[in-house]
């Protein structure tokens, strides 16, 4: 199925996620899908790709309602989350805006989630034994829908979409979230 990009006409466009990168129509440039499908960890390609300074630097961590797609997703129990962003940084010019989404239920028996600091979440993860990674959706995300514009926030000219991936982990069958938005600089 193809899916072509059209900025719906509401204020808050909700993101369209396939599991198949080829489903968009105009396809992702390729450096934009090189990033997209890295089945490792994001910090260690920005760190191969970035020739300066990398850092990760934390936007805002809080409570906030969950979207019923996302409860859907994460199969949580109740419509609250622990959200975590970040942005990687490459010689300090944003190049990946991550959003992680921890429903009550994950936080009550993963407190530590709420520890990371300016740790990567990614490499925390993969060194939790039995660990369960979903599979990789991907979206183009249009102008003005809500993780576009957290992604973005206050950023002057901005691009007409943006592309991202998510994919759901399950700790002790416990889910959470991860969305990375690809910001112009990671795939300039």
């Amino acid at each position: 199925m193809n899916r072509s990009f059209a900025a719906k006409s509401d204020a808050h466009p909700v993101p369209s996620w396939t599991g198949r990168l080829d489903d968009w129509l105009p396809a992702a440039p390729a450096a934009a899908a090189a990033w997209l499908s890295e089945p490792g960890l994001l910090t260690e390609r920005l760190r191969t790709c970035c020739r300066g300074e990398t850092a990760l630097v934390v936007v805002s961590e809080a409570e906030a309602p969950l979207a019923a797609e996302d409860v859907a997703l994460l199969r949580a129990a109740g419509s609250a989350a622990f959200v975590r962003e970040i942005e990687l940084t490459c010689d300090g010019r944003p190049w990946v805006f991550a959003q992680t989404l921890i429903p009550q239920a994950t936080l009550a028996r993963q407190r530590w989630l709420t520890t990371l600091g300016r740790a990567a979440l990614g490499e925390r993860l993969a060194a939790v034994p039995g660990i369960e990674r979903g599979p990789l959706e991907y979206a183009r995300l249009a102008a003005g829908g809500r993780l576009y514009r957290r992604a973005l926030r206050e950023r002057p000219d901005p691009p007409a979409a943006l592309w991202a991936r998510r994919s759901w982990y399950a700790i002790e069958g416990h889910r959470l979230l991860v969305q990375e938005v690809f910001l112009p600089e990671s795939h300039a």
